[in-house]
């Protein structure tokens, strides 16, 4: 079984080349996804959110993550606070489930651990048999992500907190070019997953 990552900066296309493997069967972890699961069922998880960004980041049990993400990409030092609180609980929960996927009766032939975190994973960035970086022009990703429904302030002050995340040294990258259609870029994803 291979494990890849599939990393890139906000608006790059991981999401997409997550969707295609996902589409031929391939597994697929969704960092922010799984972040999400987190949020919504890990108690201790939820004290730390409220001792560190105080007590409506929690209402009625919920995560409000509109309000954590409006804090964290104005204010750097206190996205390092959220990532050192939430980042080893997410990566125990992927490598649980990689394992699993390995151990299981029938394992994949892929599975992609996708998500712009892995650029802060080091050990287990460099632990992956590859990891596909997905590109596009610094425009082209800015407008994705007002067409997501960001504004366009907001999606460049996220565009700038990720700017200086550096690659892990010494993991094996693939460089996907995402400038182009989604026909494109399906075409480079199955000459890389072989099919």
């Amino acid at each position: 079984m291979k494990v890849i990552g599939i990393a890139g900066r906000i608006g790059s296309g991981k999401s997409a080349v997550g969707k295609i493997l996902s589409n031929r069967n391939f597994l697929v972890l969704d960092l922010d996804r799984e972040v999400h699961v987190l949020y919504e069922t890990d108690a201790n998880l939820k004290e730390n959110l409220l001792k560190l960004f105080g007590k409506e980041t929690v209402a009625q049990g919920a995560v409000n993550r509109k309000l954590i993400a409006d804090k964290v990409f104005k204010d750097p030092a206190a996205l390092l606070e959220l990532e050192n609180i939430v980042f080893p609980l997410l990566q125990v929960r992927v490598e649980a489930k990689i394992d699993a996927a390995k151990n299981s009766p029938n394992p994949p032939l892929l599975v992609a651990v996708e998500g712009a975190t892995l650029f802060k994973w080091e050990k287990f960035s460099e632990s992956l048999d590859e990891i596909w970086v997905v590109e596009a022009p610094q425009d082209v990703r800015l407008e994705r992500l007002v067409l997501r429904g960001l504004s366009r302030q907001d999606a460049q002050r996220r565009m700038d907190v990720q700017q200086n995340d550096p690659l892990p040294p010494n993991a094996h990258y693939i460089w996907v070019n995402n400038a182009g259609s989604l026909e494109d870029l399906e075409l480079r994803i199955g000459f890389l997953a072989g099919f």
